[in-house]
């Protein structure tokens, strides 16, 4: 048996040998090619590259993020990439090993990684890249970190873990490091990815028609400006979609959506790998936000049920449809999975009183979730009665991921019977937005803007670029909005 120590020691040493191999696993497919990198990817690569080049600021990164979305994947592709410029001074570190595996913590797993390479992080010449994983795990993650951080300039920290990270640091750690979260998939690196994969060539995005597709629809002055920019990227959108099957929006909403799906056909293979995700988010990182007994622990999966099929639902319904649950226990589970941000809870429109005596919408941050959760309970419904809420969670979490954060930001949706689904105000204006498959009409749209005083709507469905001079409408196609 190994002293404490030595067993820190030992599994240190294991890493050095073996975490080359490990990661190159990661990062490749089953046939050993790398795998396509992530958009956000290339932001860290440009800052590890200024750092080598400049010592620049930042030199600490957080990236936190809903479970699946692939933040060890990149850190994987981000050691292959810089084994060479750092070389035997490259670490990686997973704190859910550290932790659960050896009962150990993140400063005595960097203490022996200095016994080992014989000489003191702090006091190395030389720059130093450290990947940590799933810091979640060491309570006192943040802490050892900003020691280090503290100590010594040629030191590069990249540090991820689950949507609870950013809530459990304060703003003395906030001060030092960069927080950068990591979203699921845009429909564009599903297409990147999945194209390349499909017929080894890689479909690449133009970047800037995605900001002038934003810029278009929620910066423009009115509907007018709104359509006019659009029908003048007409061509660039075309273009784009002449490599890209439309079909592929449908699977992406329904399976592709988190990249732990992509190396997977089967729908079935899909579906369990999802509901595994959710059982690990409800099982593991629910706990490190808030403690519930193992009755209700078994509740925060029937309500996610529940909200799979109906995401605007009052608390009392809700304490109805779930068996021996309290509203009180209700709220804190809502509350935890809105913190883990595995749901997007939007309020209703109005004043704080009304945002309490009327229910919150909740959202999945990622459909292929709510799709998974309603092939358990409803599998054969979800073309014929699902698709419109898949794709109201797309855009949901394309506008929080867009703008959530931003000054004079607000995500709301209508209340009222026949309501708009969201009602964005960003900029000083006020934009009602409709989502639904084939849908044709805008009464909800219309009757929003009346009561809410809207600048103008957007209705977006799988239907022509249209503009609805008389009713002061937008009718955008799916095939610009995803664009986003």
């Amino acid at each position: 048996m190994f002293a404490e120590a030595d067993l820190i020691k030992q599994y240190v040493s294991n890493q050095l040998s073996e975490e080359t191999g490990v990661l190159r696993q990661i990062s490749s497919s089953e046939k050993g090619q790398p795998l396509l990198k992530r958009f956000i990817y290339y932001r860290l690569e440009k800052q590890i590259k200024d750092f080598l080049a400049q010592s620049a600021e930042p030199r600490w990164i957080v990236i936190p993020g809903l479970r699946g979305v692939g933040k060890t994947t990149v850190l994987a592709q981000l050691f292959q990439r810089f084994k060479g410029d750092f070389p035997n001074r490259i670490i990686y570190i997973s704190l859910d090993d550290v932790v659960n595996r050896i009962n150990s913590n993140l400063y005595e797993v960097i203490d022996a990684y200095q016994e080992l390479l014989g000489e003191r992080l702090s006091a190395m010449k030389e720059k130093v890249l450290l990947l940590v994983d799933e810091v979640q795990y060491d309570k006192k993650w943040a802490f050892a970190l900003k020691t280090l951080y503290d100590r010594t300039k040629n030191v590069f920290i990249i540090a991820t873990g689950s949507s609870a990270v950013a809530l459990n640091v304060n703003t003395d750690i906030a001060r030092r490091a960069l927080f950068e979260k990591m979203y699921p998939l845009k429909f564009t690196e599903y297409a990147m990815i999945s194209t390349f994969r499909a017929e080894g060539q890689n479909t690449r995005f133009p970047p800037k028609l995605g900001y002038q597709i934003k810029d278009a629809l929620f910066s423009s002055d009115n509907s007018r400006a709104a359509y006019d920019r659009l029908l003048f990227l007409q061509t660039a959108v075309r273009a784009y979609w002449q490599e890209i099957d439309p079909l592929m929006i449908g699977k992406y909403l329904k399976y592709y959506s988190l990249p732990c799906t992509l190396l997977y056909k089967e729908e079935a293979q899909i579906y369990s790998i999802l509901n595994m995700v959710v059982d690990r988010i409800v099982e593991r990182d629910v706990p490190l936000l808030k403690s519930f007994t193992a009755e209700k622990s078994a509740q925060i999966q029937r309500v996610l049920f529940m909200l799979a099929g109906f995401d605007e639902m009052s608390l009392p319904t809700m304490v109805r449809g779930v068996e021996n649950i309290d509203p009180r226990t209700l709220r804190g589970v809502l509350a935890v999975l809105e913190k883990s941000e595995l749901l997007i809870r939007v309020y209703p429109y109005g004043s704080i009183g009304k945002k309490v005596r009327k229910p919150s919408k909740y959202l999945f941050a990622a459909p292929s979730i709510r799709a998974a959760l309603l092939n358990i309970i409803d599998s054969k419904a979800i073309d014929l009665k699902y698709k419109g809420k898949l794709l109201e969670d797309a855009v949901g979490a394309c506008l929080q991921r867009e703008y959530g954060g931003q000054p004079l930001f607000a995500l709301s949706y209508d209340s009222a019977k026949g309501g708009a689904d969201f009602i964005l105000e960003i900029g000083g204006k006020r934009v009602v937005i409709e989502v639904g498959w084939g849908k044709r009409d805008a009464d909800q749209v219309i009757g929003t803007m009346r009561r809410k005083k809207g600048a103008f709507g957007l209705l977006i469905t799988n239907a022509l670029l249209n503009y609805d001079q008389s009713n002061n409408i937008v009718t955008v196609p799916l095939e610009y909005f995803f664009l986003i």
